[in-house]
């Protein structure tokens, strides 16, 4: 899976938000639209965006 299907938003939209805001990824990922409403993309989420981003933390992410 390469985006949140319910939104039609793209993983990478929510990386460059990420990396340009230094932002947690599910606070971007809901404002996006994102892994809000059927929630089944966000373990494809945070692991596309720790894949791409190697120096990320997903610290307030351990939930999903």
């Amino acid at each position: 899976m390469i985006k949140c299907h319910c939104a039609e938003v793209y993983f990478q939209e929510i990386l460059e938000k990420v990396k340009e805001t230094n932002r947690p990824v599910l606070e971007v990922a809901k404002e996006l639209g994102a892994a809000d409403t059927c929630t089944a993309c966000v373990s494809d989420m945070l692991q596309y965006i720790q894949h791409e981003y190697e120096g990320l933390t997903l610290a307030g992410n351990s939930t999903y």
